[in-house]
């Protein structure tokens, strides 16, 4: 799943959570809240160190691209 789809499906479980008849019902979309922020967490810690640079100083000498 793309980190545009998880988060789809994360704030489709708020709604529905949200909107629950019963507590069994809130319960579970709740549960399902919890694993997608788990998921979303997860890619995004995977995709940081490709976003991010080292700083300048930790650059080999002469490389400041």
């Amino acid at each position: 799943m793309t980190l545009d789809q998880l988060i789809y499906n994360y704030e489709l479980a708020r709604r529905n959570a949200d909107r629950a008849g019963s507590a069994d019902d809130r319960e579970t979309y709740f549960d399902l809240v919890a694993y997608y922020e788990k998921r979303i967490r997860s890619v995004r810690g995977e995709a940081i160190p490709f976003w991010t640079r080292p700083p300048r100083d930790e650059l080999p000498e002469g490389r400041y691209e």
